[in-house]
This record gives structure tokens, sequence and C-alpha cells, in this order.
């Protein structure tokens, strides 16, 4: 079993494991199906909220088996009503987790590590390389604590610390219990996943089988200039990754989203709107600009007219 899925927490099992769980302890099973139901649909972020449970047993699984072990060092609010919160874990280190506004509802940022070894030159979560994987457990305390700061959402994007194609059996853990219908019953197609795409990840992703969003970050159109804004990706042809997402859209019938970040002077030529489109032709997918320049999204969408 993965490291990240070690954790014993009761949030590290799926909710249809928890009467069993329950079971175990001594403790009738629908009282399980009753908790899960608090924790997933209800809100619940602590056992003595659960008012249908005997008081003795809320006593006893607070005490023994808190719900939420993480804690919140610190919360910062923006303008437009987008939250961060930065959560310090039990063993000492921490994650920050989003939660943005938006016109169709709120959107949850969750991380996916402590750091990340992707190391992109654009982006703070990697630069002091990768502590480690989060568990099931930690990854769902994120949506836990947002939705107690925010109350409902509407969209998930794994897209915060960490890469999660490099902690995957946790993500999809994670996910599975925000998704099914013994869990939050939270609609796939609204849970986008954020990777590089590292080596089987996006097929891991296949044979998951859950019809969820896929946002590549490409970030340039051709393996020497991608290689070196993403080092963690340097023994993975652009191609390569591309295909994979091709035969995930094959599965699920959801395009997918490319990323691209433009660095002024960097990746942001006429050049590379050409060799992007060149790697995209015939390709089912969308591309997602970030950045201010106004000219080489124009350069962009002419270029890809005219493919």
């Amino acid at each position: 079993m993965s490291d990240s899925l070690a954790d014993p927490r009761l949030l590290n099992q799926h909710p249809r494991e928890w009467p069993n769980w329950f079971q175990k302890r001594g403790a009738p099973a629908f009282q399980g199906r009753n908790a899960a139901r608090w924790v997933f649909q209800r809100g619940a972020t602590s056992w003595k909220e659960m008012t249908d449970l005997p008081a003795a047993l809320r006593t006893q699984l607070e005490e023994e088996q808190p719900l939420i072990t993480a804690a919140c060092e610190a919360r910062s609010e923006a303008e437009d009503g987008a939250i961060k919160l930065l959560l310090r874990l039990p063993d000492g280190a921490s994650v920050e987790a989003v939660g943005m506004p938006g016109t169709m509802g709120r959107t949850l940022c969750l991380s996916s590590q402590v750091g990340c070894a992707v190391r992109c030159t654009f982006c703070a979560s990697g630069m002091e390389g990768m502590e480690r994987n989060l568990s099931r457990a930690e990854i769902l305390e994120q949506a836990l604590y947002l939705r107690r700061e925010q109350g409902e959402f509407h969209r998930i994007v794994m897209m915060g610390m960490g890469e999660p194609g490099h902690n995957l059996d946790a993500v999809l853990a994670a996910l599975d219990s925000l998704i099914d219908p013994e869990g939050m019953n939270f609609a796939a197609r609204r849970v986008t996943l954020s990777t590089v795409g590292p080596k089987g990840a996006l097929e891991q992703i296949a044979t998951w089988g859950k019809s969820i969003n896929l946002a590549l970050s490409v970030h340039a159109p051709n393996d020497s200039l991608r290689h070196e804004l993403v080092p963690g990706v340097r023994k993975r042809p652009l191609s390569d990754t591309l295909d994979e997402a091709d035969r995930l859209f094959a599965t699920t019938g959801r395009e997918y989203t490319v990323e691209y970040v433009l660095l002024a002077g960097i990746n942001d030529q006429h050049a590379h709107a050409g060799a992007l489109a060149e790697q995209l032709r015939n390709r089912r997918c969308h591309i997602n600009l970030h950045g201010q320049s106004v000219q080489y999204t124009s350069i962009v969408i002419n270029t890809f007219k005219r493919c």
C-alpha cells in the first residue's frame, strides 16, 4: 500500500466502509452510515455534531479518532471573496487550500502533496522540492475545511500544491469519496484534475473510469523549452503525453484542456504559437492561456483558424 494511503483515520476509508469500521468498534453498522451522511452530506467536521450517535460513542471518538486533525494556521481573503487557508498537519507539514467564487458557484482548489517534485520555474510550490504525499484523509480535510468556511461549492479542481499525477492513488481515492453516492455524491463532470501527465498517470485515470475533466499543463510547444520550464518532465516527450490524453478522451468522451502560462519573451512568440498549433492539430482539446499577453492570445487564435 502507498505511504499516502497508510493513514489509519476514518476519513481514509471509503464511506461504504464506514459501517464495517463502526462494527469493529462494537457499534451498529447503521451508525457508520449515519456518520458518513453527517460528514459528506451535512458538512459535519466533528463527532459532537452528530446528535443521533450515542453521547458516549461521540465522546470516545472525539478523543481517539478526531475527524479533522489539521489546524488552520493562517487565513487570507481577497476582495472578491476568495479565501486561502494554510493548514498545519500533525507532523508539522503545511499545505494550502483555496476557495474561489464564480458565476456558477464556488470552486475548491485542493492540494495533493506537501511541496512538488515537478519544479515549474513559474510556480512557488516546488521551490523547496517535494516533502511528501498527502493521504486521502488529508485531501478530504481541505474540502471539509473550505465547506465549513464558505458553504456548499460547485466545482473541485486538483490544482493546488503538488503534482496529482505523482500521488494518484490517494487523489483518486479522495475523489471517490466525494463522487460516490454514499459519499458527497458530487458530479464527476464538475471535477478537474490538473497534471503535467507523468508516464502512466492518464492511463490510470482512464482505468479508474470516472468522467472527470483533465487540465494538461503544457506551457511550451516543444520538448526542449518544456523541459526547461517544467524540469520534472525531462524524461517525457510532449507527444507521448498528448497521445495519452487523446486515449483518455477516447475512454471518457471528455475533451481535455491544454494549460499554457504565458511568459513574456520566453514562450509567447509567433513561432511558439505555430508550433503549438501543430502539436494540437486534430486533437480534441481546448486551450487555456494564462497571462497578460493579449498579442499572443490573438496569434494563437488566428494560427488555429488557419490550421
